[in-house]
């Protein structure tokens, strides 16, 4: 399932809950959030509440649970927690740059949370 991050707040995957300490990814996709000549150059995640496994990783293009590709995906692979009702909340952290005579970059962080649940 793909939530859309509104850049102010956390993306809430209230439907989408992890078992006490279950391993997964979760991906963030930048095709929407890229302006035109702007590139991703350092990308990097955090995991409060739980353990990060495989740090951010560019995996390209991707097929989402519904059939829908998305581009510019980055992966990142996370152990929740043991405790029932906390929440894991993963910060991925990118760098950008951008082409022409100013570099407009930008240095923002998104960031998803989980609860962790007995599924």
């Amino acid at each position: 399932m793909s939530y859309v991050h509104n850049n102010k707040n956390p993306v809430i995957l209230k439907n989408d809950p992890i078992d006490p300490g279950d391993t997964d990814w979760i991906y963030f996709s930048y095709e929407n959030w890229l302006r035109n000549g702007e590139t991703i150059t350092l990308h990097s995640a955090t995991v409060d509440g739980g353990l990060l496994v495989t740090d951010s990783t560019y995996l390209g293009n991707m097929e989402d649970t519904e059939g829908l590709t998305h581009s510019e995906v980055y992966g990142v692979q996370f152990t929740a927690g043991n405790e029932i009702g906390e929440l894991v909340t993963i910060k991925h952290r990118k760098l950008t740059q951008t082409s022409g005579d100013v570099d407009l970059g930008r240095n923002i962080e998104h960031s998803a949370v989980l609860t962790v649940k007995m599924l």
